[in-house]
């Protein structure tokens, strides 16, 4: 088996270790697309880059690389200050959204090309590159595919290749823009979960960018989550769903509804009515109100403190039914999840109960 530790050994080189981003600033012609990004992560750590087109993940992400010049601050591997490494030195894997493989070449030689190339005082023995090459086609699930052309292979099996080849260098640190972007969702999946799998095995200190929630979520051992070029929240994926450390990351991830309130004496009102709702320590003076469809549950429209309002459809999810209801206040539109068995219809008037919610201040 191909481990990050045996593929390291045999370079003399040690196994990936922690990356440190520090202050980290980019601006594109006056353009700030980072904003002192402070990030720390782990020796054989997985994180997610995650955010919205435009918040600055992959433009991290090329920092680490050494493929973008920071603005301001640094870029650390181990006690290494790598910031003003080339590519080549910083000894990163790539992987990219599109593959990048060369169409003229075989899956062997595809995978080979890094090692083929290295000055000759650091390339293998022609019988070294083959035992890694082949047993790295053989990690990411593709023996006997090696002669092989890119043309002939499907997407899945062409991003597989891009891996290999990544591994096949020793790289310190494994960087992923968008890997699985270009697959239908059916591909994605799958290979989420062995990309995970490949990562338990080879130990390798793993940063990937992408904009699919699911992808970060079930992949990560954290998530870092960007916004305008700010680090809003790193955190494992429980902590970035259950404890939100700001609006954005409260309504970015997952499904959300916001609904426009005020505190008044710690009471939580939407309009004059007074909801019943779990905020501690909630300052006097205008709020929104954070709910997701999985913390309300139905119950009786007359009951003081619920949240009164009329079904306008009921629809089926991969894992179960929602009912959209129009509130009475505010004609907010929110969504709730309906247990086994409970039967709604459109017209009919029901109250939620809120089981959960966050608060956040509007300044």
């Amino acid at each position: 088996m191909v481990t990050a530790s045996t593929l390291s050994t045999k370079a003399g080189h040690p196994p990936a270790g922690m990356i440190r981003v520090v202050g980290i600033a980019k601006d594109f012609g006056g353009d700030a697309a980072l904003r002192g990004v402070d990030l720390d992560i782990a020796p054989g750590e997985l994180v997610a880059l995650l955010g919205p087109s435009g918040s600055g993940k992959t433009t991290l992400l090329r920092i680490i690389a050494g493929l973008e010049d920071a603005s301001a601050g640094q870029v650390f591997f181990g006690p290494d200050d790598a910031t003003r490494l080339s590519v080549q030195e910083r000894r990163v894997g790539f992987v990219f959204q599109h593959y990048a493989l060369f169409r003229h070449m075989t899956v062997f030689d595809n995978v080979a090309y890094g090692l083929k190339v290295r000055p000759r005082a650091e390339r293998p023995s022609r019988a070294e590159i083959r035992e890694r090459v082949l047993s790295l086609i053989d990690l990411v699930q593709l023996g006997g595919l090696e002669r092989r052309y890119p043309s002939q292979l499907s997407g899945g099996q062409r991003q597989r290749v891009a891996l290999a080849r990544a591994l096949a260098v020793e790289p310190r640190v494994l960087l992923l823009d968008e890997p699985f972007g270009a697959l239908d969702a059916k591909v994605r999946k799958e290979l989420r979960r062995w990309l995970r799998e490949i990562h338990d095995r080879t130990g390798h200190t793993t940063v990937f960018v992408t904009h699919d929630q699911d992808e970060a979520m079930e992949l990560a051992d954290r998530v870092a989550i960007l916004n305008k070029g700010r680090l809003e929240q790193v955190g494992t994926a429980d902590e970035v769903y259950e404890d939100p450390a700001s609006a954005f990351v409260m309504s970015f991830v997952g499904d959300t509804v916001s609904l426009p309130v005020a505190v008044r004496a710690g009471r939580i009102f939407l309009g004059d009515t007074p909801l019943e709702a779990d905020v501690a320590d909630a300052p006097d003076g205008p709020a929104a109100l954070y709910l997701r469809p999985s913390n309300l549950a139905v119950t009786r429209c007359d009951e003081a403190g619920v949240l009164g309002g009329t079904v306008v459809t009921v629809r089926r999810t991969a894992n179960g039914r929602r009912a959209e209801v129009l509130t009475d206040v505010g004609a907010a539109s929110v969504e709730v999840e309906l247990p086994s068995g409970k039967a709604l219809a459109p017209g009919e008037r029901v109250g939620l109960h809120i089981l959960k919610a966050r608060l956040f201040p509007i300044p």
